[in-house]
């Protein structure tokens, strides 16, 4: 057994290099063709996510705080899911604090990230001019994310300091290939907000 001694910083670090390593594994195995080599991937995968998980665990006893599934409760799309699915949703999720005027995405970009917000206000803005403001908290921005051709629709700025909740794409997939159930309540749910987006903006022109 070997034994490393960390600093809170470093392992804050480690975990961040970790998380993004295992983005990248998850889609390298959502898009590998041969089996032996998904199989040993996967079987990575899992050892590396339960170091993960321990590694979490020990920075929240050393006071850093965890996504907690309170948070989720109000969000939108995650409406219907038990507490154990949003556990599960929670490990996916990271959490940023960005100053005013920061561009979360552009429209016609690539969709790689959702952002949920948390505190704050972010303004959603198209080309052509209309634009619609978010002021509510637990609101998704960022929706073409989960639906082909995966381009933002709209633009999004923060209009004051805002926090705000992120998952990447790699990420979201895994999740919902891993866990069916709870992509298809995400999905049902997310119907219904683009509805009532689409029919505020309508509202608005």
């Amino acid at each position: 057994m070997v034994r490393i001694d960390l600093d809170d910083e470093k392992a804050e670090i480690l975990r961040e290099v970790l998380a993004s390593y295992l983005s990248g594994l998850r889609m390298e195995i959502a898009y590998t063709p041969k089996k032996e080599f998904r199989e040993f991937l996967k079987k990575r995968l899992d050892l590396l996510e339960k170091f993960l998980q321990d590694l979490e665990k020990e920075l929240c006893a050393g006071g850093r705080e965890i996504i907690n599934i309170d948070r989720l409760r109000n969000v939108d799309i995650l409406q219907g899911l038990s507490d154990w699915e949003l556990r599960i949703v929670a490990q996916f999720f990271q959490e940023e604090t960005l100053p005013g005027g920061t561009t979360l995405c552009v429209e016609g970009e690539k969709a790689d990230r959702l952002f949920i917000l948390e505190e704050g206000a972010v303004s959603l803005r198209l080309q052509r001019g209309e634009a619609y403001d978010i002021h509510t908290p637990w609101k998704i921005v960022g929706w073409s994310f989960l639906v082909p051709p995966n381009r933002y629709t709209a633009s999004a700025v923060t209009l004051a300091p805002s926090k705000l909740l992120v998952i990447k794409s790699p990420d979201f997939y895994y999740l919902i290939h891993k866990e069916p159930r709870i992509g298809v309540k995400i999905m049902a749910n997310l119907a219904q907000v683009v509805a009532s987006r689409l029919s505020q903006f309508r509202s608005r022109t």
